[in-house]
Formats: structure tokens, sequence, C-alpha cells
């Protein structure tokens, strides 16, 4: 349960602490006295949405914390606002995120905000009542993991199909392009080496020339290089044998005559095989405009376009494929699909048996606040909307769609409680709602924001002694403008507002036993608060703790 609860520069509240205790709790106050205050800060303190705003004037930052007893262990929350927008959480004074705040929240704090009731309003948000009530969270996540499955196929097989698609329409251009690349033959390097005989092609006659011209100034001249070095090597040989150092010199040269040898004939051969073919050229002009017309068709390199004939040609061949393919995942859906109905009908089963039960105890609660004639049930009706699966639909939620009928009066038939039923009575079936969940919650606090909205006089007294009643098992504390429900408390806050140097404080503070009757008695009467509803005020308190 909560301990306590400190909250500092929130909104009108400078600072205060509240110390609380087992039982029925009574927040009250006059309009704008902050009760609203206190709540939103018992909602930011719970993971709810934390807005600048909240920050009292003047103020960096506030902060809302409290200490509750959870399993014999106490466990404390805090949560600071700064004027950046953000908040900083903490459990047990360590830091956490919001979501593990609000996670842990949940297990300590059942908080039913002001308009909370009329989600009996949307029939569409029933299903999660009775789902709470059955405790059916194993099967609906297992019934999710199929159904997440089930589409993801289902969506393998739309790709799949797309894609065949995009294929097929394709086609034609894709085996063109094929045929186009293939004709050309081309190779890497290709280009490269293309340039290069071009080049040479086109200074044929200067090559053979400069090639020839070579041979004759190296050899084939009376005063080549040759001739000449071979006359100076026979004339150094003669000195060889006076002088042993010039044999190195000697051997050196000779080496140097058979390589100009060498090159004289290499020259004279490439002078005789270079020749202008302006044929040649041509073709080769034509083959590097073919590859270059190819390269900005395609792609930049011809590395990449044979890549790209690559690509088509698995294209093409996943065309014979695809059909298979389809059917291989139509298999899978078959099976998953099975699966999921298994899964769907397990939740329904479930449901089934827990809607009776759910009515059977609403039914009960429901007259012990005052229906003395009203009936309620849980209709559970195939889904209308979803996955479409032999005869059934299956959505997020199973193939259930559901929605409590109400029959307010004798000798009238069911009809949607959405469409029937009085806010009065929508507060009071959902503190009814309530009530049975709270049965099978390891929740021990319930925060209630003003669920007495549309009651007044005897109904407002029959939902006071409920939540006095719920009090029993769990910690309940009630913001309320209604006397009827606050003479039922075990402890009686009061919610005022000061003005004081030009400021608003809003404060809080627990009520002694007279104070409590002056309290009620100003709930009763107004401004002006008489003896009469003094009188009153107590004869309403000592009735109440004989109930």
């Amino acid at each position: 349960m909560l301990l306590s609860l400190h909250v500092k520069n929130f909104a009108l509240i400078e600072k205060l602490s509240i110390e609380l205790g087992t039982g029925f709790h009574i927040l009250s106050g006059e309009t704008g006295a902050g009760k609203s205050i206190l709540v939103q800060a018992f909602e930011v303190l719970l993971g709810g949405r934390a807005y600048v705003e909240f920050i009292r004037e003047g103020e960096d930052e506030a902060e809302v914390s409290g200490l509750f007893k959870h399993h014999g262990e106490e466990v404390s929350l805090r949560r600071v606002l700064t004027r950046s927008g953000k908040s900083r959480a903490y459990l047990n004074e360590r830091p956490v995120t919001v979501q593990v705040l609000e996670e842990m929240s949940r297990e300590l704090v059942d908080l039913v905000s002001q308009h909370e009731h009329q989600v009996l309003l949307q029939p569409e948000e029933h299903l999660s009542l009775l789902d709470e009530y059955a405790h059916s969270e194993s099967l609906i996540t297992s019934y999710k993991q199929e159904l997440h499955g089930y589409r993801s196929l289902l969506n393998e097989k739309s790709l799949l199909q797309n894609k065949e698609k995009e294929a097929r329409d394709r086609e034609d251009f894709f085996r063109f392009q094929l045929r186009e690349i293939t004709e050309a033959h081309l190779q890497t390097g290709e280009e490269e080496d293309l340039q290069k005989e071009k080049e040479i092609l086109k200074h044929a006659v200067k090559i053979a020339e400069i090639s020839q011209k070579g041979e004759l100034v190296i050899e084939s001249s009376e005063e080549s290089l040759v001739s000449t070095l071979a006359r100076y090597l026979k004339e150094l040989g003669g000195m060889v044998e006076v002088d042993p150092v010039l044999e190195n010199a000697h051997q050196k040269l000779e080496e140097c005559l058979a390589a100009l040898q060498d090159m004289g004939r290499v020259l004279g051969r490439h002078g005789e095989s270079v020749t202008a073919d302006p044929q040649r050229l041509e073709e080769i002009e034509s083959r590097l405009h073919l590859i270059s017309r190819l390269k900005k068709k395609y792609v930049s390199e011809v590395s990449e376009i044979l890549e790209k004939k690559k690509q088509i040609e698995e294209s093409l061949n996943l065309l014979d494929s695809f059909e298979a393919e389809i059917q291989r995942v139509d298999q899978k859906i078959l099976e998953k699909a099975k699966k999921l109905l298994s899964e769907a009908k397990k939740l329904h089963l479930k449901r089934e048996d827990s809607a009776k039960s759910l009515s059977k105890a609403l039914a009960l609660e429901l007259s012990n606040l005052g229906f003395k004639s009203a009936k309620i049930e849980f209709q559970l009706i195939p889904a209308r909307q979803g996955h479409l699966i032999g005869e059934n639909y299956f959505h997020e939620n199973g193939m259930d769609e559901g929605e409590f009928l109400f029959a307010p009066n004798t000798g009238e038939g069911f009809k949607p409680l959405a469409r029937i039923a009085s806010g009065g009575e929508v507060s009071r079936i959902f503190l009814a709602i309530k009530k049975v969940l709270g049965v099978y919650r390891t929740t021990a606090t319930y925060i209630f924001d003003e669920v007495d909205t549309g009651v007044g006089g005897g109904v407002a007294e029959v939902v006071g002694k409920s939540l006095s009643s719920l009090a029993h098992n769990k910690q309940v504390i009630c913001v309320t403008h209604l006397p009827q429900i606050a003479c039922f408390s075990d402890h009686h806050f009061v919610i005022s507002k000061t003005v004081s140097k030009g400021r608003t404080f809003t404060e809080v503070r627990e009520l002694s036993a007279e104070e409590q009757v002056e309290e009620l008695a100003r709930m009763l009467a107004g401004v002006k608060v008489t003896e009469k509803a003094l009188a009153h005020a107590r004869e309403m308190i000592q009735s109440a703790r004989h109930e």
C-alpha cells in the first residue's frame, strides 16, 4: 500500500507530505482548491505524462515521490520534472526509465481517473476488461505470436508476388538487355587494350620509320653503333694481353655489342611489321564506340556491365522458380493458419467461461450498488473484420468481439450498455467492474478520482458503502465532493487553497474527528455551516460506522 506521498513545487503545491494507512481515505475540498492537482501529481509519479507547466512558477524543478509497502518490503518511486522538458525517474533511488517506473507502478496502484469509466462507452474496449478478469495474458501472447507469424508469411508471399509481377512485366526488356550485352562479347580489360592498339595504328607510319631508323643507326649502316663498336673491340682485344685490367671492359663491351645487335634486329622486325591498317583502325573505333555506348546506357565500367548481365540472368532464372516458391509459402501459410485457429479457439473458450462468471459476479456487485432489478451480461460474437481464414475473421485480439449488454429495468431486454446507460449508471457499473477485478489483482492501492460522477442522494450512499467494502481488503483513496461517500472514510484529508504574499498555495492535511464533522457539514450545507448541518454530519458518520 501507499505509506506516504511527498510533493514539492508542483503547480500550486509548494511542499506537502501526507502519511497514509490502511482502509478508506477521502480527499475533499472546495471547487478549485487543488484536488485535480493532487491527482495529476499521482499520475506523474506513476509514470504518466509530465509537462513543464506542472512546475511551480519561479522554480526550476518539481518533484513527486511515494513510499509503498509491497510484498512486505518498502518500495520508493520518485519523479523529477525539469524546465528543459525532460524528467528523471527513480526506483528505490536508482535511476530508471519512465517505462520501468510505469511498469512497477501497475503492480502497486490502480488509478481510476475522472473520465476512465467512459471506457464502458467504447464497446471495442470491453473485450480487454473480460481478458483482464480471465487472466488471459499468456493465451493472448501465444495467439499474437501466431498472428505475427501468419502476417509475416502473408507479407513474404506478397513480396514474392510483387517481384514475380515486376519480373513478368519486365521480362521482354530483361531479355533484350541480356541479348544486347551477350552479343557484345565484352571482356574485362578489353577497352584498355583496344585504346593502346588504336594509338599504335594511328601512328603506324611514324613508328615504322623510327624503328627502321633505329635499326640503321644501331646495325645496318657503315657507321652504325655495331660496326663502330666491333672495330673498337678488335683494337681493345689486342691490348688485353698486354694489360689484363682491360679484360673486364672488353667483356662488358662484348655484351653491349650483342645487346645492340639484338635490339637492332628487334627494331628492324618491328618496323617491318607495323603497317597502317585503316580497316583495322575503323574496326577498333567501332568497337570502342559500342563499349562507350553500353557504358553510358547501363553503368560506368565494363566490369559493372558484366555484373548487370549476371543480375539479369538471375532475375530471369527466378521466373521459373517463383511458382514453386509461392507454393512453398502457401503451404506454410496453411500450417500457420491451423496453429492460429488453435490458439484463437483456446482464447475463445477461456473467454466464454469467463464471460459467464464475470456476468454473475457483476450482477451481484450491481445489486449491492443499488441496481435492484438491473441485469448485465457479457456477449461474445464472432469477429467481423480482420484476416478471413475459412469462415472466421482473426484480428489483433483473437476471433472474438464482445461488449457488455445491460437491462436496467424489469421487463426490458438486454441492450448495448454503451448506448443506453446513463452517466450515473456507467460510473456505478465501472466501480462494480473495478471491485470484481480487484478480487483477482495483487494491486493493493486504488485511487478513485470522483468516481461518483453523475450520482447523488441514496445512490451516492450505496457507492460509499461499496468503496468502504473494497477498503476492507485494499487501500482505497477517493477524491469526492459527496458527503454521502466521505462519511464512510477511515481517514479524511482536506485540500485547501490559500493566498500569502501574492502567491497561491495548495495544502493537504488530515482531519481530526471533529474537523471531519465540520468538513462533512460544509459539503452538506455549502459556505454557511449550520448546527443542523453539523448534526446531520455527525449522524451520517455514526450511521456509516454501524454499517
